[in-house]
C-alpha cells in the first residue's frame, strides 16, 4: 500500500490492483486506509475481524458512555469494514487495537473516511470535515 499510495499514474495503479488481485475501486480504498491509518488502517479495512465476548463488551460500553440510550447509534456486528450495511449514513468501525474508524458510504461502497479515534463520538464527528472531492 505504501507504494500504491505514492502512485499518480493510473496504468500502474491499474498494474498493481491486477498483481493483487482487487479491483482499482478496492486498491483505491485500500490506499485510502493506508493514508488514514497506515497498517492499522489497512487491517481494518482488509481483515476479517469476530468482535465477541470482552471485545465487544468494551466496544458496547464505549458507545454507552457517549451517547444516552434514545441517541445511541445502534451496534452491529459486521466481520469487515468493507462489507457494512447498506444505510447512507457514516459509521464507525471498532478495529481490534480498540480504536473507532470512521466510514462512509461512497458508490454503493463502503470506504475509510477517517483515522483512529479511541471515542466513537468523535470519529462520527470528523465526518462533518468534507472529503478531498468535496473541498472544491
Amino acid at each position: 500500500m505504501r507504494l500504491a499510495a505514492g502512485v499518480v499514474d493510473g496504468a500502474v495503479l491499474e498494474r498493481l490492483a491486477e498483481g493483487a488481485g482487487w479491483s482499482e475501486e478496492a486498491l483505491a480504498a485500500a490506499v485510502r486506509a493506508w493514508r488514514v491509518g497506515g497498517a492499522d488502517g489497512l487491517a481494518v479495512w482488509v481483515e476479517e475481524w469476530s468482535v465477541s465476548g470482552e471485545a465487544l463488551a468494551r466496544a458496547r460500553a464505549a458507545l454507552e458512555a457517549v451517547w444516552e440510550a434514545d441517541e445511541r447509534p445502534v451496534l452491529r456486528v459486521s466481520r469487515r469494514a468493507g462489507g457494512r450495511s447498506s444505510e447512507a449514513a457514516p459509521s464507525c468501525v471498532w478495529g481490534a487495537t480498540g480504536r473507532w474508524w470512521l466510514y462512509r458510504r461512497e458508490q454503493e461502497r463502503w470506504v475509510p473516511a477517517g483515522g483512529p479515534s479511541r471515542d466513537p463520538a468523535t470519529a462520527l464527528a470528523s465526518c462533518a470535515v468534507p472529503r478531498d472531492d468535496e473541498a472544491r
